[in-house]
C-alpha cells in the first residue's frame, strides 16, 4: 500500500470515526433508557405481590450503577463501531483501489444502514435486560426475598446456554447467581421469582426503590 493510499484510509477513518464526545452522548441515552427499564422492573416485581402503587426513579446508588454500566456500555459500542468501520474501509479498498469519495461515501452509508437493522436491536436488548436484572436484583435483595425459587422468563431460547437453563424448570438461588441475566447481548431472559416460594413484605412496606 502506498504512502497516498495509507493517507487516504486515515483521512476515511477520522470521518467516520465516533469520539469521546459520542460516548457521552450515547452514554446519556442509554442512562434515559436504563432509567425507564428499571421502573418498568419494579412495578412486575411488586405487582406479584400485591403492590399497585408507584415505584422510586433510580436513586443514589442505584443511580451511580445505572450510570456506570450506561457509560462502560457507551465506550465498548464505540470501540466496537470504530473497530467495524476500520475493517470495511479496508474491505472497500481492497475491493476497488481506485475509489474516490462518492465511492466510499455510498458504501459506508448502505453498510451502516444494514448494520444498524440488527445492531440497534442488540444494544437496545441488552440495555433494557441488564437493568431488568439489576432492578429485580435490587428489588429482591432490598425486600429480604433472595433464597427463593426461580424459572427462567422469555421467548424460546436459541443458544445452548439459555436452553439448558430453561430445561432445569424450577431453580434454587444458587443457580440464579451462578448465571445472572442477560446471559448474551441478543439475551431476552429474565429470572423469575415464583412469590409463593418465599414470604414477602405487605404491600406497603415493600421497598421499591
Amino acid at each position: 500500500m502506498s504512502e497516498k493510499d495509507t493517507r487516504l484510509l486515515r483521512i476515511l477513518k477520522l470521518l467516520y470515526h465516533q469520539t469521546d464526545e459520542d460516548v457521552k452522548a450515547l452514554a446519556e441515552t442509554l442512562l434515559e433508557q436504563r432509567k425507564a427499564a428499571w421502573e418498568s422492573a419494579l412495578r412486575a416485581e411488586a405487582a406479584q405481590f400485591g403492590y399497585t402503587g408507584p415505584v422510586n426513579p433510580p436513586r443514589r446508588e442505584d443511580l451511580a450503577e445505572l450510570r456506570r454500566m450506561s457509560e462502560e456500555d457507551a465506550r465498548s459500542i464505540v470501540n466496537t463501531w470504530n473497530r467495524d468501520v476500520d475493517r470495511q474501509l479496508a474491505r472497500l479498498y481492497q475491493a476497488n483501489r481506485r475509489g474516490n469519495r462518492h465511492y466510499y461515501a455510498k458504501n459506508m452509508e448502505d453498510w451502516a444502514a444494514k448494520r444498524d437493522v440488527w445492531k440497534s436491536r442488540q444494544i437496545a436488548d441488552y440495555t433494557e435486560f441488564s437493568t431488568i436484572n439489576y432492578a429485580q436484583q435490587r428489588f429482591r435483595q432490598m425486600n429480604g426475598l433472595r433464597g427463593a425459587q426461580y424459572v427462567l422468563d422469555g421467548p424460546p431460547p436459541v443458544c445452548d446456554d439459555c436452553r439448558w437453563l430453561y430445561g432445569l424448570g424450577v431453580v434454587e438461588q444458587a443457580v440464579v447467581d451462578q448465571h445472572p441475566m442477560p446471559l448474551h447481548p441478543s439475551c431476552r431472559h429474565t429470572w423469575r421469582l415464583l412469590p409463593w416460594t418465599t414470604s414477602a413484605l405487605s404491600p406497603r412496606e415493600l421497598w421499591v426503590g
